[in-house]
């Protein structure tokens, strides 16, 4: 692994953005996405996208889009004897919060540190101790009701594995800076957005209004997805170091035939990993394949264990797979392709 690229990794999972409240991890994209693209656009929630043309008119559009957002906390109560009362942003088990470290972001952008105290699990008696004796004490630290908080998680590197809160989704935030590095020169027969949502761990409220920004003909989601794998069975879904994922149900999306056939058309003929996958939950390719008149739509994603929590856990190998198979399909995809994809689902 380039030690680029674990810089970048670094750099965007350590930022704290909850949903709502991603302005920097935007403007950490915004410099990153410089100088690689024709323009850089935003909708009006926030996400991000660089547009690379192909300087055809009437050019066909694609939609590449990672999420910004991550789960984490809002203050909702400062307390008079210092102690923070709070709300869950976003989907996070009760158990992974019970006497954890936390960093808090105050409206000014200042980080403090603290932790979140309880007898117990019940997430109703939790709440964050930043050390401070008073309400007064806390006040006087500019924390005020509706600052954000997340789950303390270290960016680790333990052999070929990398430990950190946040992989879901700065997975695809690290892969959309480097697929626009890797497609920088390319001719494309298309005009590419690239990007990141907001809002996605709260309803995929800016993937939505992002493809309404986009209007695209087709769409590809960079996505961090649960491993399964750490309940022993050989053949579990979701599994760490075997590849990019090729996920063909979810929740919010059936997936178009035509674009899985190429996925792994594109892995079997490039010798790249990947694995079926499935799960319960939904991505922004809920959104973005059924507004408008849709379109076919392309999860590439990696599996992570223990998301949503402070130690989220992704493979480095299942990250160059999905790297490598989606400059494959962005590089050898064109208008002829598109509107087979389209085709193959009537």
């Amino acid at each position: 692994m380039e030690k680029n690229t674990l810089n970048l990794m670094q750099e965007l999972t350590q930022i704290v953005a909850i949903s709502g409240d991603e302005k920097a991890v935007s403007k950490a994209l915004a410099r990153h996405y410089d100088n690689l693209c024709d323009e850089i656009i935003y909708d009006n929630l926030g996400s991000i996208f660089a547009v690379k043309r192909c300087g055809k008119p009437d050019a066909k559009r694609v939609m590449v889009c990672a999420h910004m957002d991550e789960v984490g906390f809002m203050i909702t109560q400062i307390h008079n004897n210092g102690l923070l009362s709070f709300i869950k942003i976003g989907n996070i088990a009760d158990e992974a919060m019970y006497a954890s470290r936390i960093v808090l972001k105050t409206r000014e952008g200042n980080l403090l540190k603290g932790s979140i105290i309880a007898e117990d699990e019940d997430i109703k008696q939790m709440k964050i101790d930043l050390g401070c004796a008073s309400k007064a004490e806390v006040e006087s630290l500019h924390v005020r009701v509706g600052d954000s908080a997340v789950l303390e998680g270290s960016f680790t590197q333990l052999n070929n594995r990398i430990l950190s809160k946040a992989w879901d989704d700065r997975f695809g935030c690290v892969l959309s800076v480097e697929l626009l590095e890797a497609l920088q020169n390319v001719k494309l027969d298309y005009d590419l957005y690239i990007g990141a949502s907001v809002m996605e761990e709260v309803g995929q409220r800016g993937g939505t209004t992002a493809t309404g920004l986009i209007h695209p003909d087709m769409g590809m989601v960079l996505e961090c997805s649960p491993a399964n794998d750490y309940k022993g069975k050989e053949n579990e879904v979701g599994q760490l170091g075997k590849g990019v994922l090729v996920r063909y149900y979810d929740k919010g999306m059936m997936p178009n035939r035509g674009l899985l056939d190429e996925l792994v058309s594109v892995c079997e003929n490039n010798q790249i990993d990947y694995q079926y996958y499935y799960n319960m939950e939904q991505t922004d390719s809920a959104w973005i394949h059924k507004l408008f008149s849709g379109c076919p739509t392309l999860s590439v994603c990696v599996c992570a264990r223990s998301v949503h929590t402070a130690s989220s856990m992704i493979d480095l190998h299942d990250y160059e797979c999905a790297k490598k198979a989606a400059i494959k399909v962005l590089s050898e995809l064109n208008v002829t392709k598109i509107e087979a994809f389209k085709a193959s689902n009537r």
